[in-house]
């Protein structure tokens, strides 16, 4: 209820009531009950909250991982929302494993064929997604690494204003689940014109993937105008996009 008394504000707990603000006015209840860092570490109802605070520091973790690994290409995103949605995504694969509450992570998501399929659907910027930018027929090899595109056509990409090129990076995502441990292999980087024509594009590693790892191909595209003393960078609206496949 709210004090018409003339004294000054209080907030705290005096006396077994908690004085607190709400909607400009102040309030008062009964101290007592709810969340506690005591309760929450001891109680066993609230084992619950134990568990789904858990997982939750498992997956900040594995999103920080995941993030490091692909710094040399999600670096210059200049995106404030990517933590949390990724977030939001990981949290979703992590339900699909089936094991208690407590003991799902991501990393287990990630070996079933819908976290891997929710991974490669996951829209990292505004600019072109993966079919976009390697077309409807895809070949990944998870041995060698190598990513196989067999209608790769620059102009199903649309060009930002001014834009004449993009630069394509190709990388190799790996994941340890018994480490719970990313490394990204660097692949081929190539400079595709607006005007050249649709072809077969094979897209590899210098290095080989570690057998028996989950292992995703990441293609970047970042669009530039070409001007006779050099590439310029576009900053327009969907003038980078990231595909997972």
């Amino acid at each position: 209820m709210a004090s018409d008394n003339k004294f000054p504000p209080i907030k705290g707990t005096y006396n077994g009531i908690n004085y607190y603000f709400q909607d400009g006015k102040q309030r008062q209840r009964k101290a007592g009950g709810g969340f506690t860092t005591e309760s929450i570490k001891n109680n066993p109802k609230m084992q619950g909250v134990r568990d789904s605070n858990q997982e939750l520091a498992l997956c900040s973790k594995f999103n920080k991982h995941f993030k490091e690994a692909l710094f040399p290409l999600i670096n210059d995103l200049g995106d404030g929302t990517l933590h949390q949605r990724l977030m939001k995504l990981f949290m979703q694969i992590k339900t699909l494993v089936e094991a208690p509450a407590g003991q799902r992570t991501v990393g287990k998501g990630l070996c079933c064929d819908m976290g891997r399929k929710l991974l490669r659907e996951f829209k990292f910027t505004n600019g072109p997604q993966t079919r976009d930018i390697l077309g409807p027929i895809t070949d990944f090899n998870a041995e060698t690494g190598a990513l196989k595109a067999v209608a790769f056509d620059p102009k199903r990409l649309k060009f930002p204003k001014g834009s004449t090129h993009f630069f394509m990076q190709y990388g190799v995502l790996e994941y340890d689940l018994k480490t719970n441990a990313f490394r990204f292999l660097a692949g081929d980087e190539v400079v595709v014109a607006a005007e050249e024509v649709a072809r077969e594009l094979e897209l590899t590693c210098a290095e080989n993937p570690v057998a028996n790892r989950e292992v995703f191909g990441v293609v970047k595209v970042q669009f530039y105008q070409k001007l006779p003393d050099r590439y310029y960078k576009s900053f327009a609206k969907g003038a980078v996009g990231i595909g997972i496949v």
